[in-house]
């Protein structure tokens, strides 16, 4: 018998965009002028997350290669189709930044509100996961905030 291969192209293509917007990060960070007090300088922060998105869309990019090679014998879909909670993981985050770019919340507010929402989304409402989801939350939108404006004296969205 002839074993089909699934060559995981959407993955392959979310891995390469997200390394192609790492390099452009690389190169925008290049234009930050060198700070006069921050040892670390300026652009660290955007050249280090660059940095980690490029080995993690390695690692998924690496990883579903790999995973598709060893599950090409099951022919049966082991999940169930969602498009509305693809959008809904897509749409949240967008909304986060909007809402913060447009200055319709703060970081602090608009941090909770997401992480919140979209583990109540992706947890289908399971009332175990919102309140642990509601703590995590909290330590984060308010946690992030501190560290963020505090330690890292970044300013963020008021």
């Amino acid at each position: 018998m002839s074993e089909k291969k699934r060559i995981p192209y959407q993955d392959i293509i979310i891995s390469l965009s997200l390394i192609a917007l790492a390099v452009v990060v690389l190169i925008a960070a290049k234009d930050i002028p060198p700070p006069f007090f921050d040892p670390i300088g300026s652009a660290a922060f955007p050249k280090y997350t660059a940095y980690l998105i490029i080995f993690l869309a390695l690692v998924i990019g690496i990883r579903s290669i790999l995973l598709s090679q060893l599950l090409a014998r099951e022919s049966k879909r082991g999940f169930k189709l969602e498009p509305l909670l693809a959008a809904y993981t897509v749409g949240i985050p967008a909304l986060y930044v909007l809402s913060m770019n447009l200055g319709w919340a703060s970081f602090r507010s608009a941090t909770t509100l997401f992480i919140f929402a979209l583990a109540a989304l992706l947890s289908r409402f399971d009332k175990r996961v919102l309140i642990v989801s509601a703590i995590i939350a909290t330590v984060f939108g308010f946690g992030g905030q501190y560290l963020l404006t505090e330690v890292f004296y970044m300013d963020l969205p008021q």
